[in-house]
């Protein structure tokens, strides 16, 4: 059927080859006609795992004519009498570790509350004590994409393991596939008995754990064993545990019993930082003129540091000017400018988010309901944009000290962690990253 084989070759791009041969290649056409696929499984288990990972994605199956194609699977083969044992046996094992990415590394002072709760947690972690303040329990942090989750959450895993404490760091995408091999070989009895006999579970990315109601249900248990026994949990996320979509509510309610902090994104100085401290490591001698086109040309530091990689790669052993990188980077700077932030954008999500026109926003008016706001949007045009005070200050009519109070007066109320202020900021970030150029 060509709709079926194309439809394939579109989720390969992202499922990946491997997955497709492993898993939807050997399902076997039975009949077919213009709206209905009938297809045969090997087993009840190839069954389980279409339904969860390829029936969400079936709207994109259609016809010719643009019908949706309804997809009918079922098995044929009869449970076994006797499980068949592995050849080996089965275990699970953490994700390896970025050597680069420990505690003392971290370069981000936006997250000093973060990041001092950590360090302090990885230094005086009793195991199974639920000793406080340090065990707060689950730790969940989160944050925007290059924010710094992912290098906080490594730092901890190799803090706590240099003390000797059974660390496991796990990626949500690696726990998934722990659960679906276990469940594949029978096996659900040794994978529980590795991941509950740990000191410390760290996992990093939970919002992939979305629509995967086997793993939510098998983390679920985890969960509750580690907690109940007072092993340290650390989360990371995208999203607040409230604003994770299609979790059960039983699970959204555990990762709130502990603590949870933002991370927010890095500033032009922090970029720079990181940038250099990144360059140092690589051995790369970076000219003035190339450090602040990087730094103004990438918002974030996961495309600061591909940038700086390229370059790398591109002149291992030879020097190089401006006008070389800017043509090395090409390819990347188009994919930034795509996610541009203009102020522009940042007034218009601001307003958006307050129900607000955005003439209030800049305008005159000193109400409570429209100064917030205002100090946030200022705030945002400083972090996201790194724009000087007297530039921000000429958008929104103010003169440059009043900009620079406002936006230092947003800065602590972040670094108290102060839930609305920070949900606010969230919120908007995400209508400004919506917003076409």
């Amino acid at each position: 059927m060509q709709a079926w084989e194309e439809f394939l070759s579109n989720l390969e791009k992202s499922l990946g080859k491997k997955t497709i041969d492993q898993w939807l290649s050997p399902l076997k056409i039975v009949k077919f006609d213009a709206c209905n696929l009938f297809l045969e499984a090997q087993d009840s288990f190839q069954i389980t795992w279409f339904e969860e990972h390829i029936r969400p994605k079936l709207k994109k199956f259609i016809n010719s004519n643009g019908s949706p194609i309804k997809v009918h699977i079922n098995s044929l083969k009869k449970p076994a009498l006797k499980q068949e044992q592995p050849s080996s046996p089965f275990r699970v094992e953490p994700d390896s570790l970025n050597p680069d990415m420990t505690l003392e590394n971290f370069i981000d002072s936006s997250s000093e509350m973060s990041f001092q709760l950590l360090l302090e947690l990885s230094q005086n972690y009793i195991p199974h004590s639920h000793q406080e303040p340090y065990s707060f329990n689950p730790f969940f942090i989160y944050g925007y994409k290059g924010s710094g989750k992912t290098h906080l959450a490594q730092g901890c895993a190799h803090a706590l393991s240099q003390r000797g404490l059974k660390v496991f760091y796990i990626h949500a995408q690696t726990f998934t596939n722990h659960v679906v091999e276990a469940i594949r070989l029978s096996q659900m009895q040794s994978f529980r008995q590795d991941y509950r006999n740990i000191d410390v579970l760290i996992i990093d990315d939970i919002h992939i754990f979305s629509r995967k109601n086997a793993t939510q249900e098998e983390f679920f248990h985890t969960f509750n064993a580690l907690h109940g026994k007072g092993a340290q949990i650390i989360i990371t996320s995208l999203f607040p545990p409230n604003e994770l979509k299609e979790i059960e509510p039983r699970l959204i309610s555990r990762f709130e019993w502990g603590i949870t902090l933002f991370l927010p994104s890095s500033s032009a100085e922090q970029r720079k930082e990181i940038l250099l401290h990144k360059a140092k490591r690589l051995h790369m001698d970076l000219k003035e003129d190339i450090i602040h086109f990087i730094i103004q040309s990438f918002s974030s530091t996961i495309s600061v540091c591909q940038a700086l990689e390229t370059l790398a790669l591109r002149f291992p052993n030879s020097s190089y000017g401006l006008k070389e990188s800017e043509a090395v980077l090409k390819d990347l700077l188009e994919k930034e400018q795509l996610k541009t932030i203009t102020p522009e954008k940042i007034v218009h999500a601001v307003a958006a988010q307050y129900g607000l026109r955005f003439e209030d926003i800049v305008g005159k008016s000193q109400t409570k309901e429209c100064s917030q706001p205002r100090q946030i949007a200022m705030y945002l045009c400083r972090k996201l944009l790194d724009l000087p005070y007297l530039k921000i200050g000429s958008i929104f009519s103010r003169d440059h000290s009043t900009v620079m109070t406002n936006v230092k007066s947003i800065q602590k109320e972040l670094e108290k962690q102060n839930t609305a202020i920070i949900s606010s900021c969230f919120s908007i970030t995400k209508k400004i990253e919506a917003i076409k150029n």
